[in-house]
């Protein structure tokens, strides 16, 4: 298995900015008005946790286990910070819409084996994401 995929690379070495960018969507978008009233600095310390993990919720054996614990932590986090269900979900896909708008902006995938890469790369975070939206949607629901 490929351990250098290049879209978790970028994402590793520009999380912050990408981070800057999501959290600055996040507080303004009208499906996420719960964020507003999180500060900017916080928001931004979750999302780079979440680019900085892709490669351990993506890449190893168990990256089922992994994306378990990660999105029941993440799940709990926004429970506790009074996001509806709603806008926890969707405050995640924004963050992964923002790490694919940014390697777009850079252009990374330019080659033919590249290119295979970024299919591999879209399959992988769709797979996470599907089980990201279970995890958090099953801890909300717990909760009641």
């Amino acid at each position: 298995m490929v351990e250098s995929i290049k879209l978790l690379d970028v994402a590793e070495q520009n999380a912050e900015e990408i981070a800057e960018h999501w959290a600055m969507e996040v507080q303004k978008n009208k499906r996420t008005t719960h964020y507003q009233s999180i500060k900017k600095e916080k928001l931004k310390i979750y999302a780079v946790d979440f680019y900085n993990n892709l490669r351990n919720l993506l890449v190893p054996d168990d990256r089922l286990e992994n994306t378990k614990k990660y999105f029941q932590k993440y799940a709990k986090k926004c429970h506790e910070l009074g996001l509806p269900l709603q806008e926890a979900i969707y405050g995640l896909i924004l963050m992964r819409r923002h790490m694919w708008l940014y390697a777009d902006f850079q252009a990374i995938f330019i080659d033919a084996l590249e290119h295979n890469q970024a299919i591999d790369s879209i399959m992988r975070v769709m797979l996470m994401m599907d089980y990201a939206v279970y995890e958090i949607t099953q801890y909300y629901f717990d909760k009641k």
